[in-house]
């Protein structure tokens, strides 16, 4: 294998991603990894227009059966997708928690900034919406939810809402809880029962697009992905995997399903 692998991922899959790259270049060093985040809806239609993408991971299965039956170049966009790992949304708030946030009708608090996601194709909106309307009816107070929400600031992606609590310029802020992980020695994290917290929503998915250049290595990172070691990281990078992972379609080379 040699040449550079283009890798499309969802923004809330930083931090896995960027583990397994410097794994699988420690071992091939005749490849390059160049990633590229974003929105999910948003790197999907990037494939579409034609864009080179050897690897597509976004964090919902619906944004690649999106892809399924369309053509670019002639090729299928995707044929076939594996769902590999989970995710959950949570309240950050800085280090230490100084303002006592542990509940979701804490950030009604006049001394309490949040700052959300709020770009109008990414996925983190809605979730963001739901999570808090879910939390707060779990906790007796549904009323609250459109005042938290009117109120928030609205941060855009979700590396700018990390980046909002990280400046000072909110003092709490939710996210996936595998971007808190990537900077939890900064900030304290508000994890919230699975019955509202979105982790049977958010679902992370991994497919080779037909526009790849690097099939061979491509194939390889997502062995990587799926391997034991693979599982440890996304488990350590706050991305707890799907065990054996759940494939649609059909996959054209052998995974570890253990």
């Amino acid at each position: 294998m040699e040449g550079m692998i283009t890798l499309f991922h969802a923004d809330s899959l930083g931090g896995p991603m960027s583990e397994l790259k410097n794994v699988f270049e420690a071992r091939n060093p005749d490849i390059k990894i160049y990633l590229s985040s974003g929105r999910s809806t948003e790197l999907a239609g990037r494939i579409l227009r034609g864009d080179i993408c050897d690897i597509f991971a976004p964090s919902d299965p619906q944004v690649v059966k999106g892809l399924i039956g369309k053509r670019v170049n002639d090729r299928e966009a995707a044929a076939w997708y594996i769902s590999f790992s989970a995710n959950e949304l949570v309240i950050i708030t800085h280090k230490g928690n100084p303002l006592r946030i542990n509940r979701m009708s804490d950030l009604i608090r006049d001394d309490v900034v949040m700052a959300r996601v709020s770009g109008a194709s990414d996925l983190g909106t809605n979730r963001t919406i739901e999570f808090i309307q879910n939390a707060l009816t779990e906790e007796g107070y549904p009323d609250l939810a459109q005042q938290i929400i009117g109120r928030a600031i609205q941060a855009g992606t979700v590396p700018e809402v990390l980046q909002a609590v990280q400046s000072g310029k909110a003092n709490a802020g939710i996210v996936y809880l595998s971007a808190a992980v990537s900077i939890s020695n900064e900030i304290n994290i508000v994890r919230f029962p699975a019955t509202v917290n979105l982790s049977n929503k958010i679902v992370n998915v991994i497919t080779i697009p037909g526009t790849a250049k690097n099939v061979k290595a491509a194939d390889n990172f997502i062995k990587l992905l799926l391997s034991v070691e693979g599982r440890e990281i996304l488990e350590r990078t706050g991305q707890p995997p799907i065990v054996p992972p759940v494939v649609e379609g059909i996959v054209p080379f052998k995974i570890p399903m253990e």
